[in-house]
């Protein structure tokens, strides 16, 4: 599926870029700050006729994400960095204000966690071993590339001025998980009880494959 969105996330890219080649009505620019799930941004536009537009942004935001993953509960942090390069399709300026857009974000996005310790012990898929003093920790990082496919209003190449935009849209990417367990904690739980934790932790992650994006722009074009 990852593929087919990818795909079509590059053909809307060429398609809009293949409208540039036709002479433009109104190319302009904008530049513009949002908010949303992906935390705070700064971007840049270009309209390349009346028709379609193409846009760099940046993205991100740092905030607790606490969870529990099989038998253990980790004190987290997610953090969200990552540039956007997006295609905006407009099917019919004059008469509906719906644009499509698709493209591609590129960054680091990610969740650290460090499992909390019981009464000085840690619970490895129910097996209760001492924690030694030790830490088991986790990291969940999602595809340095994914695509996205979305829905929007504004960033019209025709609106002149200072105006707003809001985006609704998903990203797509299944994160990989590394599950870190000190060599004394793992002996006393055994390789196959570390192993099945781990799986508990992928099998959470999995459920994270598809990211939300809901954000609000004000914009300036010139």
């Amino acid at each position: 599926m990852k593929k087919n969105v990818t795909t079509a996330a590059i053909a809307l890219l060429v398609g809009s870029a293949a409208l540039g080649c036709s002479p433009a009505q109104a190319q302009s620019q904008e530049v513009y700050g949002a908010a949303g799930t992906e935390g705070i941004g700064i971007g840049y536009g270009y309209a390349l006729n009346d028709y379609a537009n193409v846009r760099a942004e940046v993205n991100g935001f740092s905030l607790p994400n606490n969870f529990t993953a099989g038998n253990l509960h980790y004190d987290a942090k997610l953090k969200v960095a990552h540039g956007a390069l997006l295609g905006d399709y407009f099917p019919a300026p004059d008469v509906f204000p719906v644009r499509l857009t698709a493209g591609v974000l590129v960054g680091d996005d990610r969740i650290d966690g460090t499992a909390t310790s019981q009464s000085g012990t840690y619970t490895i898929n129910g097996v209760s071993v001492s924690s030694a003093g030790e830490s088991v920790t986790a990291k969940l990082r999602f595809p340095a590339v994914r695509p996205y496919l979305g829905i929007g209003f504004g960033h019209n190449p025709r609106t002149k001025g200072l105006s707003v935009a809001f985006d609704a849209g998903m990203a797509f990417g299944k994160p990989s998980v590394s599950f870190n367990v000190p060599p004394n904690i793992a002996a006393a739980a055994g390789a196959s009880n570390v192993s099945a934790e781990e799986q508990n932790l992928q099998s959470k992650a999995n459920n994270l494959k598809f990211y939300p994006i809901l954000k609000a722009a004000v914009t300036y074009r010139f």
